[in-house]
């Protein structure tokens, strides 16, 4: 099978979870004998690699950088508006013509924020069925919980321009990684029969790590993600200065990056405590990270559809505390395979790290029965045979659903 992959953004330019899955499916992919294109923003860095790419209207080096800057923000005006989040012509052209260029069985898309869902569009122009990818938590753009800049007045239309694009573009199945965000979708209005769940997987490189052991108190906490508000890194550091009023031999790893100006305000909100910034790491080095620490606090105050970075933890033997939000309670079952607490309670974080800092044998045991479940359930090989198998399904179906 040929299988064009389209995503905004792709490795190495990443700043969430589904840009590095997306790397590691066209992988697996190619390892069971398909072939994979991908076509993404523009980058200097896929020079050299040549199934990326870099033909879509994005600047994802501008894009990282704006990041990790200020936040993300495109210049004002509504051309620009509608050619980043309703429809770009110039990603439509793009999309034309790697199709033509590639002649795919199949169109695997995976994220329509910033360059639209344009290239669905082309699919169904050129009769290409196609599977889309889901990881926000919505699939229009203009449904999530923050929505694009756009004028206020037009907002309505323009939210339902996408879902229009996305009922006439009929691609043949959508994947999401929770029953949260089916239920989510279906509200949408897409039909259920016409959605999967299809949990993310452990990538391969930490699925099949060896785990430490772990002894002692456990004291040493960690934090992996971006540094926004959405992510709860100041509930992280709040919780961290209750719980230091008990035990003093607690510390906190933030690794991550964020926009500057609420990096400065973690920073100094977490003066006098033993709390590090570990900046944005590779992937060796968050495993190494992953190695040196007992617990990893999840403190999303967002409904997080479904987060990779639990999963990973819990493949690697750390204790996860996680908020009761969104998908997450589909993986951490409180008091078993982790505990789950309130979002946005830094009281309630606190107890629990107390909880996990004086009893290392309840640490240890939901480590275990977290590792197991995840490394049973989340196998990134039983991942792969179902998408090869959802994919097959996909170019074998006789018509697209209405």
């Amino acid at each position: 099978m040929h299988i064009l992959q389209v995503s905004n953004l792709y490795p190495p330019y990443w700043i969430g979870g589904y840009e590095q899955i997306a790397e590691w499916v066209a992988r697996g992919l190619r390892e069971r004998g398909h072939v994979v294109d991908v076509l993404t923003g523009r980058g200097a860095a896929f020079e050299g690699r040549p199934q990326i790419h870099g033909e879509l209207d994005l600047d994802l080096a501008a894009l990282t950088r704006m990041n990790a800057g200020d936040g993300i923000r495109f210049p004002r005006g509504l051309a620009a508006g509608l050619r980043h989040h309703v429809f770009s012509r110039g990603n439509l052209a793009a999309s034309l013509r790697a199709i033509d260029r590639f002649r795919p069985d199949l169109v695997s898309f995976w994220n329509p924020a910033f360059i639209s869902y344009a290239p669905l569009v082309a699919a169904r122009h050129r009769g290409v069925p196609a599977v889309v990818h889901l990881s926000d938590a919505a699939a229009n753009v203009f449904r999530n919980p923050h929505p694009p800049a756009f004028p206020a007045v037009l907002r309505g239309l323009a939210r339902a321009a996408v879902d229009g694009l996305l009922r006439w573009a009929r691609p043949v199945q959508f994947v999401v990684p929770s029953a949260f965000l089916k239920e989510r979708v279906v509200a949408e209005g897409i039909p259920a029969q016409r959605i999967e769940v299809l949990r993310w997987p452990v990538e391969p490189a930490v699925g099949g790590a060896d785990a430490p052991l772990r002894s002692g108190t456990p004291s040493r906490l960690l934090f992996v993600g971006a540094l926004i508000p959405e992510k709860g890194p100041d509930v992280a550091i709040e919780a961290l200065r209750q719980a230091s009023l008990s035990c003093r031999d607690l510390s906190l790893t933030l690794v991550g990056e964020g926009p500057r100006h609420y990096v400065a305000s973690l920073r100094h909100a977490a003066e006098g405590l033993p709390v590090r910034f570990a900046g944005r790491l590779e992937r060796p080095a968050v495993i190494e990270a992953y190695c040196a620490h007992d617990v990893l606090v999840f403190p999303s105050v967002w409904e997080e559809p479904f987060a990779v970075v639990p999963l990973e933890a819990m493949a690697l033997g750390l204790a996860v505390i996680a908020t009761a939000t969104g998908g997450t309670p589909e993986v951490i079952v409180d008091g078993s395979t982790g505990l789950l607490v309130p979002p946005r309670s830094a009281g309630s974080l606190a107890e629990a790290i107390l909880r996990l800092a004086s009893r290392p044998d309840l640490t240890r045991s939901i480590a275990a029965r977290g590792q197991a479940w995840v490394r049973e359930s989340q196998d990134f090989g039983r991942f792969m045979e179902r998408l090869s198998a959802l994919y097959s399904r996909a170019t074998s179906a006789p018509g697209r659903a209405a």
